[in-house]
């Protein structure tokens, strides 16, 4: 980890936010000297967590982690406090770094703190060592914690710099969370291939447009509601070589109007368990293959079983769920099953659904079932069934049927309590009864039936 930050020219500009602009020689010192303290105030932490908002410092934390040889794991800042010691617990964290103090009952520094010396033993990392943990959630509701490993990293770093083109003079401007697997691999490729990163606290449309412009940002990594937002304030190329587009398919009207102006659209799909991409569409085919997300990025390989699930395997594809190995989907030869439905059309892939219940609003992953088991908390709710919405905004929110009576009060507090707010149900119907199958399996493709 030390020789990613450590062979990069010294006076080169590495990091860039709106409070700092910091050498790569800034960066080594930095990460060593938090990397320092947190050894001397917590020796024997072996997980360590960061619940914070974006800056320079939660990137020098992510060296610092590393640095020792340490996990990291990056907590969602929109969860409530529940779901945050949940996945506290799950993923073992034993120390956590925080930009501000709260109320959870582990021990916490800041992410501020330096200590006065560098630390000296760094850390060589082997390929199969678990690096970090990132949390998805199943169908079921639970969340998991995926590992992620040295080698799992490095192989999307450099997929992404032989297929993309990244290079050490690009300028990378994340604003996305950390916390996320499209912001966190930003963190790794800077740091692999010695490309400037620029890193904001919260996508703000003026201030990215801002950026492109007077800094020469070359690679940009957006949703497509990000993307929507940009065009409709006048984004124009500049020195842009790749606005890389996750989240699911970009609509055909923004890709025609990001054409019009030149811009480089890369239409990506990837998860978590992949570290990343697994098929990007490039700019030059994004109006040629409308609704692709293109080929497979080599090494990966990417096939579509019998039932029309896509499955990959290749150097970026994890190890597996943290201590939850009956949640692994390997086939018997080694792919990984992704839930997602899918087809393969002259070797570019078409994903048609995101694990087919999956809601996908504004970027964030939301799973029906969770929802599900927190309304039943109410009192007076018999049955619950959740399932996605359109939505101008954020593409797609949850939408809620419920049996019995409940009172709206105590259902929001539940709500409040247990969710974070992009969880929530934009609207919920009383119906008399839910669509099950004979199984007793809710049908939740017919539950929009009950509108009518």
């Amino acid at each position: 980890m030390y020789e990613w930050i450590r062979k990069h020219p010294a006076s080169h500009v590495a990091l860039v936010t709106a409070e700092a602009r910091l050498t790569w020689e800034m960066v080594r010192t930095e990460s060593l000297r938090l990397a320092q303290f947190i050894h001397e105030q917590a020796p024997t932490a072996q997980t360590i967590g960061i619940l914070a908002k974006n800056s320079k410092d939660y990137v020098i934390a992510i060296h610092a982690v590393h640095l020792l040889g340490r996990v990291l794991v990056p907590l969602n800042t929109r969860l409530t406090e529940k779901e945050v010691r949940n996945q506290l617990k799950t993923a073992k964290v034993d120390l956590l770094l925080v930009d501000e103090e709260n109320d959870l009952s582990i021990t916490q520094l800041l992410v501020t703190r330096r200590a006065t010396s560098c630390f000296t033993e760094t850390y060589e990392w082997k390929k199969n060592e678990t690096m970090s943990l990132m949390f998805t959630s199943g169908t079921t509701g639970r969340a998991k914690a995926v590992q992620q490993t040295y080698g799992n990293h490095l192989a999307s770093a450099r997929a992404a710099e032989a297929h993309l083109d990244y290079r050490s003079s690009d300028r990378i401007l994340t604003v996305t969370p950390l916390f996320h697997m499209s912001g966190l691999s930003q963190v790794y490729r800077s740091a692999i291939i010695g490309s400037r990163l620029y890193v904001e606290p919260r996508f703000d449309v003026n201030r990215t447009l801002h950026l492109v412009e007077a800094e020469g940002i070359t690679q940009l990594s957006l949703v497509s509601v990000m993307l929507q937002r940009l065009l409709d304030a006048g984004l124009e190329k500049h020195h842009l070589r790749t606005l890389l587009v996750g989240g699911g398919p970009v609509p055909r009207p923004l890709l025609e109007e990001a054409e019009q102006r030149q811009l480089p659209i890369a239409q990506t799909y990837g998860m978590t368990e992949t570290c990343s991409q697994v098929a990007t569409l490039l700019p030059r085919e994004a109006l040629s293959r409308i609704g692709s997300s293109g080929q497979a990025i080599a090494p990966t390989i990417v096939r579509i079983n019998a039932e029309g699930e896509i499955e990959v395997k290749g150097p970026t594809v994890t190890s597996g769920y943290f201590e939850q190995p009956e949640a692994d989907p390997w086939t018997d030869d080694g792919y990984w099953r992704t839930g997602d439905l899918g087809t393969m059309e002259d070797g570019y892939l078409y994903v048609h659904d995101r694990r087919s219940d999956l809601i996908i609003s504004g970027g964030e992953n939301v799973y029906p079932a969770e929802i599900e088991a927190t309304m039943l908390r109410c009192s007076g709710i018999q049955d619950v069934g959740v399932t996605k919405q359109s939505h101008p905004t954020w593409g797609e929110v949850p939408l809620a049927f419920v049996v019995g009576s409940y009172d709206p009060t105590e259902m929001q507090m539940i709500l409040d309590a247990q969710l974070a707010k992009y969880k929530h149900p934009i609207a919920i119907h009383r119906v008399q009864n839910l669509p099950r199958n004979a199984n007793g399996k809710l049908m939740r493709h017919r539950l929009k039936e009950l509108l009518t």
